[in-house]
């Protein structure tokens, strides 16, 4: 039942940033900044790496969500999904800027078996956060490098906060 709720609280926010109206039809002529970014992130919020689409509320906010899809790693086995979902908040000029934000990464994994030892089928939902910095070209190149930690209310004590980082590149138009 939670699941349901947090997938369809992604596609709602995917979809109205990808429908949100211009109120000022001047604005949308003058406005310097580019509002929608694809890009693909290594590491970062999509765990392991997720290709992503943001849009740009304002000169200053974002919102951003991803989706990556792993089948296996070297000493992992098992297929995993991730999706982050972030909002971010951006200071600086319009190609170089200082990134922070919050967010949530739904986590699942199904047929787990790390090293041999066979596990469960696993969701969890990770809060995140980002502090970075962005670039983007004037040709709408995007480069991003970020702090990204994680975490996990329903882990022990001594996992609960797992530090990360993110590099991404992409495209802004």
């Amino acid at each position: 039942m939670f699941i349901k709720k947090v997938r369809n609280l992604i596609l709602v926010i995917i979809l109205s940033s990808c429908t949100l109206p211009n109120i000022h039809a001047q604005e949308q002529m003058t406005r310097p900044y580019k509002q929608n970014q694809f890009f693909l992130e290594l590491g970062g919020n999509g765990i392991f790496y997720s290709v992503n689409y943001e849009r740009l509320l304002s000169e200053n906010f974002s919102i951003r969500g991803g989706i990556g899809y792993t089948p296996g790693l070297i000493f992992v086995e098992g297929t995993f999904i991730h999706i982050p979902v972030t909002a971010s908040y951006l200071i600086g000029s319009n190609s170089s800027k200082f990134e922070t934000g919050l967010g949530f990464t739904y986590f699942s994994g199904k047929d787990v078996e790390i090293f041999g030892l066979e596990g469960e089928d696993k969701s969890v939902i990770l809060l995140t956060g980002i502090i970075g910095y962005r670039y983007i070209s004037q040709n709408g190149f995007v480069f991003r490098i970020a702090f990204t930690p994680f975490y996990n209310p329903n882990e022990t004590e001594d996992s609960k906060f797992l530090p990360s980082g993110a590099l991404s590149f992409g495209y802004a138009f």
